[in-house]
């Protein structure tokens, strides 16, 4: 689900997890190209294309 965009504070009760940490650090390699993609972006706006 985070490789789909859902947020992960909506997996985490989806799952059933008593905090959003154990979601974090069972799913979070998924989201290492979403911090790439945001870095480009700020990057971007910062700095020009």
């Amino acid at each position: 689900m985070p490789a789909q965009g859902t947020p992960l504070h909506v997996v985490s009760e989806i799952l059933g997890h008593t905090s959003i940490a154990i979601t974090r650090d069972v799913y979070g390699h998924l989201l290492i190209d979403d911090k790439r993609t945001a870095a480009e972006s700020m990057s971007s706006a910062l700095f020009g294309s």
